[in-house]
């Protein structure tokens, strides 16, 4: 069974607008256990969109997203549940959660 999964994933940007972006279109993806994968692309091909995703950051608009086999937005308890088994790491420090770097991000649990 895959440890991550997409099924028909769509997410659009301004939605509704005349400023309408589909950043990511009917993506099916299924991760096993120990596999190493790397998203590449371009600027503007929607990896940061389709990464977010993953532990629930973006709800789909279309689409699900399944961490060890749980539809992570069936309900509060799964999407909390995959957000303690998916985690990210932002390529820039700026865009960390509290603090100005990684190490002081991770850092921050054990001094409160």
């Amino acid at each position: 069974m895959a440890i991550l999964k997409t099924e028909h994933l769509t997410y659009s940007y301004s939605t509704g607008t005349p400023f309408e972006v589909t950043a990511i279109e009917d993506i099916n993806i299924e991760i096993e256990a120990g596999e190493l994968v790397a998203v590449i692309g371009h600027t503007g091909s929607g990896k940061s969109t389709l990464i977010q995703h993953f532990n629930g950051l973006l709800k789909p608009q279309s689409g699900k997203v399944y961490v060890d086999g749980q539809d992570i937005w069936e309900s509060k308890k799964t999407l909390r549940a995959s957000r303690f088994a998916v985690g990210l790491c932002f390529q820039y420090p700026e865009y960390q959660l509290f603090e100005e770097t990684v190490y002081r991000d991770i850092a921050f649990g054990p001094k409160t």
